[in-house]
């Protein structure tokens, strides 16, 4: 029997203790902070029992997931004294494992299947299958990992914390903050309403500006190094086109938007 124990039964918590618990010889432990959560997930069949921090070390377990947002998960990381094998799901790297050094196995862990819906019923957004599924720390460790997490059918990657939090900087952080820009401008920007001539453009390229503020101010202060760099490189690139409309430059703006558009096809 594999037994996980998971600590946070937020929507990537929940998502992953939902799916972990469908596999035969598996079962999953929660714990929230909410009990209220605990006993919904119990009754759903998410987690097959609750688990006490306290004993944490006490538990015969295969692993513990600790699935809180950023700043949680580094308090809990500090505190926490166990040889179990540990992993945590948040998207930045770096100080999370700092918060982690004393643990003898810790991974850092960032699976890419996040969604702009929160709490144990966002877990019906979250997606795992075939999605990126970062993991920072020794090859063995790591390996352990992709084994017990297969169940989860993910992509597992192995990254440096560094080079992890630069990119989420450009392709994650950095996109929270231009969407969320977009929003604040069509706000101070248009009178009167505006919601008839708002399309599926707009709404595609906005959706994750619905997400969680808390967990995003938390998520882009911890990488604010590299997600100000991002934020101005992009900067850079939309001053660029904004050029060629101002110079009324038709060939020049029609090759930038091709190589753009083939960019973006390859990474479909």
């Amino acid at each position: 029997m594999t037994r996980i124990a998971i600590w946070g039964l937020g929507a990537i918590g929940s998502a992953m203790a939902e799916q972990l618990s469908r596999t035969e010889s598996y079962e999953v432990l929660g714990f929230d902070i909410n009990p209220v959560t605990i006993r919904e997930a119990l009754a759903a069949g998410v987690i097959r029992g609750a688990f006490n921090p306290a004993e944490i070390n006490a538990l015969p377990i295969d692993l513990l997931v600790v699935a809180v947002p950023p700043t949680e998960t580094m308090a809990v990381l500090r505190d926490l004294q166990t040889n179990n094998l540990v992993v945590d799901v948040a998207s930045i790297k770096q100080p999370i494992m700092q918060a982690a050094n004393h643990l003898p196995h810790f991974v850092g862990g960032h699976p890419m299947a996040g969604t702009d819906e929160t709490g144990f019923l966002g877990r019906k957004k979250v997606r795992f299958n075939q999605a990126s599924f970062f993991l920072v720390g020794n090859d063995a460790d790591c390996r352990r990992i992709m084994t017990l997490l297969s169940p989860l059918d993910s992509r597992f990657e192995t990254v440096d914390a560094t080079e992890h939090d630069t990119l989420i900087a450009l392709t994650s952080d950095a996109t929270h903050l231009i969407a969320q820009a977009l929003v604040a401008t069509l706000v101070v920007n248009v009178s009167g309403e505006a919601r008839p001539f708002i399309g599926p453009g707009f709404r595609d390229t906005t959706r994750i500006a619905a997400a969680n503020p808390e967990l995003w101010t938390q998520i882009l202060l911890a990488n604010r190094v590299a997600t100000t760099e991002a934020v101005t490189n992009f900067m850079i690139e939309l001053q660029r086109l904004r050029e060629l409309l101002v110079e009324n430059n038709a060939a020049e703006l029609l090759a930038a938007l091709t190589a753009i558009q083939q960019i973006r096809r390859e990474l479909a």
